[in-house]
């Protein structure tokens, strides 16, 4: 069996250390929690089903010495990005391969050479390997529109789209001081109201699939719109008032030369703000060229919550990576390098409470 380690249990993280402890091909072996409230309870417990006689713990040191195959990393890289870098090489460096999710980690180059030099550093030592992916950034640019390139002749610009309603996310620290929700517009606290901050988070989903369409990213440039509530929202992560962010719009452009790509997120608070903007909740990738095409994703089709089946995607996109970065040769991997994988197949063990 692979031993697991996994590293955070925000939303993602849960969902994640649930599918774990619930298959029969991995043996969870560890579990990273950042509050000291969690430390020491049962992983089982953590994720709602019975224990498993494995306890968390918020001693870093002890996970890095414990033996494990992978590590599933789902720490807060969009607000601690030096942390997480340093976390993720130390693991590297003590054998274990790391599969992470965050938008910093899909192509590390793209954001910061010397962070990838590290990267690549620690995998010597280690012989270890490492994949950064995700659901959005991390699969619908990087692993949809190149095979939807497949059935096209040319294309003048690629955009690829997420538009969601975060109402129901409950992670405070993203929703408010990363993206900036519930801050007058001017306030430039929050860290996604410098551009190029919130540019850096999308320059690597267009890096991965500019490498996998063989196109050279000549230039680029990030953008960010916000538009106010007219009246107070309480959402899941907190109260945002009146007059404040409640909707925005952030991404790249790249200029490939002949090609253009875009790649943007849009998030509402309510349905009804900003509704000169792109509407239809989902994942888009439109080809402009011969032929035109629109491919649209919905996660959570059968009227479940949205953000809450996307972090289930992106927790289990990362489980399903394992195999394939185990049979890996030791290195730095991105989606456009690494072989193609499924779903594996597996029987389910049952932990219900």
């Amino acid at each position: 069996m692979t031993r697991v380690i996994q590293w955070a249990t925000g939303v993602t993280g849960t969902m994640s250390l649930r599918h774990v402890i619930a298959r029969d091909d991995l043996d969870l072996v560890g579990v990273r929690v950042y509050d000291p409230a969690k430390s020491g309870v049962d992983a089982g417990s953590l994720c709602g089903i019975s224990e498993i006689g494995v306890s968390a713990t918020d001693d870093r040191d002890a996970l890095l010495a414990t033996d494990a195959d992978v590590v599933l990393y789902m720490g807060k890289v969009e607000t601690d990005t030096p942390g997480c870098f340093a976390d993720v090489c130390d693991l590297l460096a003590s054998g274990k391969n790391v599969i992470t999710t965050g938008s910093r980690f899909v192509h590390p180059r793209s954001l910061d050479a010397a962070l990838a030099d590290a990267i690549e550093t620690s995998c010597g030592t280690g012989n270890s390997t490492f994949l950064g992916l995700g659901l959005y950034p991390g699969f619908v640019g990087e692993s949809l529109a190149p095979i939807l390139s497949r059935i096209t002749a040319r294309a003048g610009r690629i955009d690829v789209r997420e538009v969601l309603n975060y109402s129901t996310y409950a992670s405070h620290d993203l929703i408010f001081n990363a993206m900036g929700f519930g801050f007058p517009p001017e306030d430039t606290t929050p860290l996604l109201t410098n551009t190029e901050y919130a540019a850096s988070a999308w320059i690597g989903s267009a890096t991965v699939l500019a490498q996998a369409l063989g196109l050279r990213i000549r230039g680029v440039e990030g953008y960010r719109e916000v538009a106010t509530t007219p009246r107070a929202l309480s959402v899941a992560a907190g109260e945002i008032p009146e007059g404040t962010v409640g909707a925005m719009r952030f991404g790249v452009v790249a200029d490939c030369g002949e090609v253009t790509l875009s790649v943007e997120h849009l998030t509402r608070m309510a349905d009804d703000l900003a509704p000169e903007w792109p509407t239809e909740i989902g994942y888009e990738v439109t080809f402009s060229g011969e032929p035109n095409l629109r491919l649209h994703l919905v996660i959570g089709s059968q009227d479940e919550d949205h953000a809450e089946q996307g972090c289930l995607a992106t927790a289990m996109h990362a489980i399903n990576a394992i195999p394939v970065v185990l049979a890996a040769a030791p290195g730095l991997y991105d989606l456009s390098a690494m072989a193609p994988f499924t779903s594996h197949r597996t029987h389910y063990r049952l932990h219900e409470r």
